[in-house]
């Protein structure tokens, strides 16, 4: 399970950062090319006004995000990630980024937020970590606002591959990308509903291949 101890140590790492996060897009040929042709016409029409980006890494989807909004905020668990973004984009005096606790938003204010995005970071956060994200939004977001939120549904499928055997080196070769095997679209709707807000659609995506469903 990733926890926040774990996923502090992971992110924190130099060496996992091999080309500043550039490699995760590598199946799109470029970060560009799969912002363009994945994530923005899923996002474009809610791309306005104050944004917060929850777990930015090195910014690889802040470079986009800054063209469409009035102001950011950049919110990551690891401050060495906040040390990096800062620098990459201390040009542009509409961002600032903050480390938190991998938990909480204190440093963001009460509906102040018009969008709210993560794509390729909550797939690692266990559905405590995202419960409690998923409040916080229902806090910060202006009415209307919305969230876009890429996170692991490894929590509806898993029991397929760990009942093939019980080991523990099993276990951890079916658990591709490191994904967090306590999260599921059902849990999401769960945690949007008992926040007071509305999950208005899921896409169940699969990761890599031949592992069908396992993110959403």
């Amino acid at each position: 399970m990733p926890s926040i101890a774990k996923n502090m140590e992971w992110w924190s790492a130099a060496n996992t950062w091999s080309q500043a996060g550039d490699e995760w897009s590598e199946w799109w040929g470029t970060p560009r090319a799969q912002w363009t042709g994945c994530l923005l016409p899923r996002v474009f029409p809610f791309l306005r006004g104050r944004i917060l980006e929850i777990a930015p890494g090195h910014g690889r989807w802040t470079q986009f995000l800054e063209a469409h909004c009035d102001s950011l905020i950049g919110i990551d668990l690891t401050p060495s990630c906040v040390e990096i973004c800062t620098r990459r984009f201390k040009g542009n005096t509409r961002l600032e980024f903050k480390s938190n606790d991998g938990l909480t938003l204190p440093m963001v204010d009460e509906a102040s937020i018009d969008f709210a995005f993560s794509f390729d970071s909550l797939v690692h956060a266990e559905s405590d970590v995202v419960s409690s994200y998923v409040n916080e939004l229902a806090r910060v977001l202006k009415p209307g606002g919305v969230a876009f939120l890429h996170h692991s549904n490894l929590g509806a499928v898993r029991r397929i591959w760990w009942d093939k055997a019980k080991c523990r080196l099993f276990r951890r070769l079916y658990n591709p990308g490191w994904r967090a095997s306590s999260m599921s679209a059902v849990k999401m709707r769960k945690f949007a509903e008992c926040a007071g807000m509305t999950c208005v659609q899921q896409e169940i995506v699969p990761w890599g291949t031949g592992w069908p469903a396992l993110d959403c």
